[in-house]
């Protein structure tokens, strides 16, 4: 996981690997570090995520805080997570980072 930007209480990073059992605690734990720490918005690139085999669609919602007011803006990524979080108001979806920029840009 790499910070890219940071702006007054938000996030832009770029996570990419293999998500599995080890590294699915570190990027929870780094997430939620992060929110005790007073961010609320979190724009993730995950294009180059990759989910590995077994995680429980429970394990992969335990990513992200469950704070209310967090706000997850994920930027590409694995079907397995897009799916877990469809419907759940704290997130936006992107397909690409361009959208997503403009939104950082505009404060959202």
């Amino acid at each position: 996981m790499r910070l890219l930007a940071e702006a007054p209480f938000r996030l832009w990073m770029a996570v990419s690997g293999t998500l599995g059992g080890t590294t699915q605690r570190q990027l929870r734990q780094r997430l939620h570090d992060q929110v005790d720490d007073g961010h609320r918005e979190f724009f993730l690139d995950l294009q180059e995520l990759r989910c590995a085999e077994g995680l429980s669609d429970g394990e992969l919602r335990a990513v992200f805080p469950k704070d209310p007011a967090a706000r997850f803006h994920l930027i590409g990524g694995p079907d397995r997570i897009r799916e877990v979080v469809t419907g759940d108001p704290r997130f936006t979806l992107y397909a690409a980072p361009e959208s997503a920029w403009c939104q950082w840009v505009n404060g959202t």
